[in-house]
């Protein structure tokens, strides 16, 4: 009996225990508002969750001079933090949240990024090393989720050291190198350490392009088929020529007299089968994608900018509700390792295996390496569960996320199957001293191409072999035509989107998570431009890249900023110290910086060498650079002011379509910007669909309130817009009636106080009540002419009946 008691009594213990464990008030960060609100629904009322909304600190950029680095080069590159402007509050809520919790679980990216981040989040919220728990999880599902509460860590410092070193890399470069540009190119210009490389790898393909000299060649194509089967024709290509490759280098190829008399002896001899071979092909599979091959396959299958398809992903990945369970649908998109984990290798071999004949299912999982320069930190980017289908995912789905999921889940799976198998056929065909082929192919089994097409480009690989008719050796074909064709060779290719982020990624330049700022900050700048989905560099572009060179050769060499990237990857490993990589760069920069800005020549006021000449007066121009770009201005600059743009750069810079459906039509929007240089979304329906919507200082969509609401003075509905102080009501019927009514910070209607006979005792003009950011107020009706304004009657009593009261308090 009294065993029986000590039993119970020990259960009762552990139900304590246990009750006082899930008692306990816990507290989970992250970075973003929408993976905050997917891990809530999957944690539940056991969590608080939190988000940071990205980075809540950085470096100060107050004083002057060196000041302003927000860096003491003298005392070990001591960076000093400051919380981000706007910020304020979220670190506020951050902390008094902390301070209400039992425990604290750091959750922010998985990469340098969010390492930084946590430890920031640590240092404000006031956490000790034991305090703070950081978790990560490639994939937002309930298992990884509370596989990763379950085994939190400490931050990674070696992590945040390789974040840091890379900061104060950059602001030291930036924050040094752009004053040098002020007063040597134009006031108002920037530099970066990685974005000054990447727009000198395009100034130099355009000077590769502008130099290129095409040299002519001739192609001889003959349209054959079996006696007397015209039905049966297919095409040959002249390949040889007496013993010879026909082809660029040969003299016989060179010019059009010669290959028309080549053309005329095919025509004048037979046509014979000579040879036919056969052979297996192999169509090899592809890894399934990391950053820069999914930014180049949706921008050649999708037509999606680096940009928007990081955007999109990083949608898949904080998840949304799918059957009634939230949960992330793809893993972590920021990562340069094809590396697959056990459990998804043999839940999508489990799947082929269910779902497709057993030749598609390999004997072995099918193994990729990674890069040299991989970090190898994060899996491939693949679905969360191959289970989920894009089938059966996509009523959950925008058209984007549907299109950007489709092609990840159909390339993982496509991953495992093993190569497609064809047989290509060569057919050899004499005529006199001429040999012409023809080549065929027969697909023997599709392998990975039943889910995904072949090659990087589906129908340039189609276009090279054709279907073959039966022919034997020693048969007799007729010719039914002869084409002879002029060709010119073609300069290297512009590059565009995808294959920069290839040059960049090939060059070992940037990381997967900076691919797209990349792109973003050089095309921002004005230093490239996209004409039809390619890369153009601008005239300030070509020049901010000159004097940089010349004076900065090492800054602007592709090895040393790719060997700078292995260093702090050496960081991140613990095998480098930050401060001495930091200083080793920084002491030299300092030296070649002063010498620089005494010895280097300004570029403004180059004499300009086209035909061009000034609009006012007809003299010379100069080539003038400002922050906007290039431009031709007069040499008698002050007395004429004539200008004109720089020849061959009126095309605007295209703004890529963003991942927002139009709300009306459900098609995509773009990004447009009005004359008076405000950017806003619009719907790529126009004018069929006129919807617009208004974006914040980062491009990100601004959801305006609905309100339904008839206007007070003539009875018509009013509509929501956006003002520069933020979204307020105004009435339909402008400009015939002007009426406007404010919205408070909850998108409701604020009824503003009738005040009559208020006149302007300056102008004489009546006053109305408008509202500001501190309250209702009377403002002159002849603004701006006349911007008399004041309180509302009364007000002005109550604000000294105030300050009498605050005064008295201090003196007590």
């Amino acid at each position: 009996m009294c065993f029986l008691y000590q039993i119970s009594l020990i259960f009762k213990v552990i139900a304590i225990l246990e009750a006082f464990v899930a008692a306990k008030k816990k507290l989970l960060i992250v970075e973003s508002p929408a993976k905050a609100k997917t891990i809530k629904k999957i944690l539940g009322k056991d969590f608080t969750v939190k988000a940071s909304v990205g980075h809540i600190r950085d470096l100060s950029s107050k004083g002057r001079g060196k000041k302003a680095l927000g860096i003491d080069t003298e005392n070990g590159y001591k960076p000093d933090y400051v919380i981000i402007k706007g910020k304020e509050k979220t670190v506020k809520e951050l902390q008094d949240a902390a301070a209400k919790a039992d425990e604290v679980y750091l959750a922010p990216d998985p990469d340098r990024e969010g390492e930084a981040i946590a430890w920031h989040l640590k240092e404000l919220i006031g956490l000790s090393d034991e305090e703070a728990h950081r978790v990560t999880y490639s994939s937002i599902t309930k298992k990884a989720v509370q596989q990763a509460l379950e085994n939190p860590r400490k931050i990674d410092m070696n992590r945040v050291n390789a974040q840091q070193g890379r900061r104060i890399l950059d602001r030291l470069v930036g924050f040094s190198l752009s004053p040098f540009l002020w007063k040597k190119v134009a006031k108002n210009l920037s530099a970066g350490r990685v974005q000054s490389v990447a727009v000198r790898i395009v100034v130099e393909r355009e000077r590769e392009i502008k130099a290129f000299d095409p040299e002519e060649f001739w192609r001889i194509k003959a349209q054959v088929s079996p006696e007397n089967k015209k039905k049966d024709q297919f095409d040959a290509q002249l390949v040889r020529w007496k013993g010879k490759k026909f082809e660029l280098g040969n003299p016989v190829a060179q010019t059009e007299s010669s290959a028309r008399e080549l053309a005329e002896h095919i025509q004048n001899n037979p046509l014979k089968v000579q040879k036919i071979e056969t052979r297996e092909a192999r169509g090899k599979t592809s890894p399934p994608f990391i950053t820069s091959t999914l930014q180049q396959a949706a921008s050649t299958a999708l037509s999606f900018g680096t940009s928007k398809t990081m955007s999109v992903a990083q949608k898949l990945y904080e998840g949304m509700e799918i059957d009634g369970e939230t949960q992330g649908l793809i893993t972590y998109m920021r990562t340069d390792s094809t590396r697959i984990a056990p459990e998804a290798l043999e839940e999508v071999r489990k799947y082929i295996a269910e779902n497709f004949d057993p030749e598609y299912l390999p004997e072995k999982p099918q193994m990729y390496s990674s890069s040299k320069n991989a970090q190898d930190a994060h899996e491939a980017i693949r679905p969360s569960s191959v289970e989920l289908t894009p089938e059966k995912v996509q009523p959950f789905l925008t058209r984007e996320q549907y299109r950007l999921y489709e092609l990840i889940w159909r390339r993982f799976v496509a991953s495992q199957m093993p190569p497609a198998r064809y047989d290509v056929t060569t057919v050899t065909i004499a005529s006199g001293d001429g040999e012409l082929e023809a080549k065929g192919r027969i697909t023997r089994f599709k392998g990975y191409t039943i889910l995904v097409p072949e090659g990087k480009n589906p129908k340039k690989e189609a276009g090279k072999y054709q279907n073959l008719p039966d022919v034997k050796k020693e048969d007799l074909l007729d010719l039914l035509d002869l084409d002879v064709s002029q060709n010119f060779t073609k300069p290297p290719a512009r590059f565009s989107e995808a294959s920069l982020v290839k040059a960049l990624e090939k060059e070992g330049i940037g990381r997967p998570s900076t691919y797209a700022p990349i792109i973003k900050t050089i095309r921002d700048r004005g230093y490239v431009r996209l004409e039809s989905r390619y890369f153009h560099a601008s005239e300030l572009g070509m020049a901010v890249v000159d004097i940089l060179v010349d004076n900065f050769d090492n800054i602007m060499d592709l090895k040393f900023t790719a060997g700078m990237e292995s260093d702090l990857d050496l960081v991140e490993s613990g095998e480098t110290d930050w401060i001495k990589l930091v200083d080793d760069f920084y002491r030299p920069f300092e030296e070649r910086l002063e010498k620089a800005g005494k010895e280097a020549e300004a570029l403004k006021g180059r004499p300009w060498d086209g035909e061009e000449k000034c609009p006012l007066c007809g003299s010379n121009l100069l080539v003038r650079y400002s922050v906007n770009g290039a431009f031709l201005g007069c040499e008698k600059y002050p007395e004429c002011k004539g200008l004109i743009p720089m020849p061959g750069e009126k095309g605007a810079d295209e703004q890529p379509e963003v991942a927002v459906d139009c709300p009306s039509c459900k098609s995509p929007m773009i990004m447009k910007t009005s004359r008076y240089g405000k950017k806003f979304l619009a719907c790529t329906k126009y004018p069929e669909c006129k919807t617009t919507m208004s974006v914040d200082k980062e491009g990100n969509p601004v959801a305006l309130p609905k309100v339904e609401r008839d206007c007070d003075e003539c009875g018509k509905p009013m509509e929501v817009k956006m003002g520069r102080s933020g979204p307020f009501l105004a009435c339909t019927g402008y400009p015939d009636c002007k009426n406007t009514m404010p919205l408070d910070k909850n998108g409701k209607p604020v009824v503003l106080p009738k005040v009559e006979g208020e006149v302007c005792e300056k102008c004489g003009k009546p006053m109305v009540v408008k509202m500001g950011r501190r309250g209702p107020f009377l403002a002159c009706t002849g603004f701006p002419k006349c911007r008399n304004a004041k309180p509302l009657p009364g007000e002005e009593d109550k604000k000294e009946k105030k300050e009498v009261k605050e005064d008295a308090e201090a003196k007590e």
